[in-house]
């Protein structure tokens, strides 16, 4: 399952110490995320479906760091990360999830893609 965000997860409150902040790396990390109500409703369709084995839970985004949070920075006028690309990102996963499987069986997502509230 990707990061969890939506009513009582907002984003801006998950990031927002960072804002002003310099993080290592040059933010081209890969993130993926999943909003509550999918995270709710795919549980209900695998139990509705019976549906076995593993499926992961993301979004279709797979937004690099820098530009998430750029976006919600901007959007709530905060100051932006600074990157520094002579350090190494501190990021210990930097892989894009595939929600294929899941989709396949059917489901479709409620929101796709990320929402910045």
């Amino acid at each position: 399952m990707g990061g969890i965000y939506g009513p009582g997860r907002e984003l801006i409150k998950i990031f927002s110490r960072a804002s002003g902040t310099t993080r290592p790396g040059n933010g081209q990390d890969v993130t993926n995320w999943i909003h509550l109500d999918d995270i709710v409703a795919a549980i209900e369709f695998a139990r509705h479906y019976h549906l076995d084995g593993i499926y992961n839970l993301v979004d279709d985004a797979h937004i690099a760091s820098k530009e998430l949070l750029d976006t919600l920075f901007k959007k709530h006028n905060l100051p932006t990360v600074t990157w520094d690309v002579s350090q190494k990102s501190n990021r210990p996963y930097n892989a894009t999830v595939s929600n294929q499987k899941i989709k396949d069986a059917g489901y479709k997502l409620i929101h796709p893609q990320m929402i910045f509230d």
